[in-house]
């Protein structure tokens, strides 16, 4: 049994100085990669994504047709908005659009100044190249409510950032 006790005693440990050092550096790396595993489970890691419209067309004398070009990284509609208002009037007359599904929003509570339907090409609900939406601008049975410069927008509402915005001409004739 002295033996074993002398063995003991003659053996070296690690330093106090050493282990704290360590302890920290674990925690450090355990802290890292616990961070970047929920960073991942977050959608768009809290960043807006950015896209544009890549054209326009009238296709009739009310209705437009609007569509997407690429969108980085990946946005779904229903994680979208979209804000039409015209350019010549006030904040006030602004209309919010809630996506509910693809095809199907929702608007402000009291919008009378514009309708939307969405198309998604690829049926995946992610906005995609070749994607389009159609606003219908109307005012009662159908008579534009205001020629000139109309802005539709659309919001990634988990940050409350613009994707992306387009200014179109509506005009009656």
């Amino acid at each position: 049994m002295k033996k074993i006790w002398k063995i003991r005693k003659d053996s070296e440990a690690v330093s106090p100085v050493i282990a704290t050092i360590l302890m920290v550096a674990i925690t450090v790396v355990l802290a890292a990669v616990l961070y970047v595993m929920v960073m991942g489970f977050t959608p768009g890691g809290g960043q807006t994504p950015s896209g544009a419209f890549t054209s326009d067309a009238k296709l009739t004398a009310t209705t437009y047709k609007l569509t997407f070009g690429a969108v980085s990284p990946d946005a779904k509609f229903v994680d979208c908005k979209f804000r039409i208002d015209p350019v010549s009037t006030s904040a006030a007359v602004v209309t919010t659009y809630t996506v509910v599904s693809v095809g199907s929003v929702t608007p402000a509570v009291g919008a009378t100044n514009a309708g939307i339907a969405i198309t998604d090409i690829g049926s995946d609900g992610k906005i995609s190249v070749g994607d389009y939406i159609t606003i219908t601008i109307h005012s009662g049975a159908g008579v534009v409510a205001d020629n000139g410069d109309w802005t539709v927008t659309l919001i990634f509402t988990s940050t409350g950032g613009q994707i992306c915005q387009k200014v179109f001409a509506v005009t009656a004739a």
